[in-house]
This record gives structure tokens, sequence and C-alpha cells, in this order.
């Protein structure tokens, strides 16, 4: 068994090694971006959008408010996958088939007569669990829906120095003793209990494999099943 020493010591270069890591990230964010000279097409947009009948309400700056609120826009390759995650998040909460819905922390951070077009309803999780979420009333004639080409118009500027001291950094931590060391730094990680869930996700498919074994006749009497095999 190795000395003590050695690990911490190993231990006190990695967190060295972090540090430099997020003063790098610091330094290539402030670095900026290159205007195109020609926009490079880069997929759709599906949003919602506040339309100027919205001034004809007396409510409009709740509306608009609220509309803040609201995740509005959905990006995909094509017009077909922002539609599906558009249909996605509005049907996840089995409410609302047009504007997604916001959830307790949005509404808490909303005026009071923002509040007045919320409808609060209650869904149930995979751990049976009632979480409460948000309905948004915005009249129908104040908003509308529709799909937008999405453009690159910028690209980000490369320092070659700082990736090279990055990809060497990184490097550093994959060595032999280092990369335990930085797992041993990372308590997290035993916080979402992987292996049980994995081991859990195991005995049931082997559970369910097991029901081919018998009849669709004694699945359907409740002769047998998976939960007790």
């Amino acid at each position: 068994m190795k000395p003590s020493h050695i690990k911490y010591k190993r231990q006190k270069e990695i967190r060295r090694i972090r540090k430099r890591q997020r003063q790098i990230w610091v330094e290539k964010r402030a670095l900026g971006f290159i205007e195109l000279r020609k926009p490079i097409l880069h997929g759709w947009f599906k949003e919602i959008v506040i339309t100027h009948r919205v001034e004809n309400y007396k409510n409009r700056a709740a509306i608009r408010e609220v509309y803040d609120k609201v995740e509005k826009i959905f990006w995909g390759k094509t017009k077909e996958e922002a539609e599906r995650k558009w249909l996605h998040e509005t049907s996840k909460y089995l409410i609302n088939k047009e504007i997604p819905t916001i959830g307790r922390k949005q509404y808490n951070r909303l005026s009071h007569k923002a509040k007045s077009l919320c409808v609060p309803f209650y869904y149930m999780i995979e751990s049976r669990k009632l979480k409460l979420r948000y309905y948004v009333k915005i009249p129908k004639g104040a908003y509308r829906i529709k799909f937008t080409k999405a453009y690159i118009t910028h690209s980000k500027r490369i320092d070659p120095k700082l990736e090279s001291e990055c990809a060497l950094l990184e490097q550093q931590t994959l060595k032999h003793g280092y990369f335990e060391a930085s797992e041993k730094l990372d308590k997290w990680k035993d916080w979402w209990k992987v292996e049980e869930t994995k081991k859990r996700e195991r005995k049931t498919k082997q559970n369910l494999l097991g029901l081919r074994n018998y009849s669709i006749n004694q699945l359907l009497k409740d002769e047998i099943s998976w939960e007790r095999n």
C-alpha cells in the first residue's frame, strides 16, 4: 500500500489543476465571438410570439410578464424535430397543448396581476408524489405559434495556447493515481447510488424476460406476475 502522504499530494495537485481549469474557462469566455460574413442555416425554431394585438388588452403588462417566464422557444435540426420537442414539453403535464406551463419558483416571481393569469394544478411523478405547476391563460388573440429558421451568425474565438493547456491538464487528471484522487474528491457521485440503480434495473429486466416462459392466458388471468418472480 502506498504511503498516505502521496495520496494527499495528488489530491492537492488535482485541486490546483481544477482551479486552473476554471481560470481557463473564464479566459475562454472572455475571448468573445467573431461575426460571420454569411450566416449559416442551422435548424428551425418553434416559438410562441406575442402579437401587436396584445395592446388591445387592459392587462397587457401582466401578459408580457407571464410570457417572459414561459419556455417559448424549441430548437430542432428539422421542423419535425422542433415539433417533436414542442409536443413533448406541452404534453408532459397533460394540461395544455399549446403553451408550456410554469413551475412554482417562476410563479412566485410574478406580480399579483400576472399571478391571476395562472391556474394551479397537480400532477404525479414517477415516485407517485404530487407536484404543483401552473397553467398560463394567455388570450389566444395575444399570441401566435410559428416556425422560424435558425442561423449561426457568430463563431467562437479560439486561443491555441489555452486549448493546448486545457488538454494537458485533462490528460494529467487521467493518469494512474491522479484519476483515483480525482474520483475521491467527487463526493457527489456517491449520492446518486449508481450501482444500486443499475442492480435494480438489471433485476427488473431479468424478471421481465422471464415472463417469456409463460403463456399469454396465464398472464391475463394473473396466474403469474414478474413482481413475484
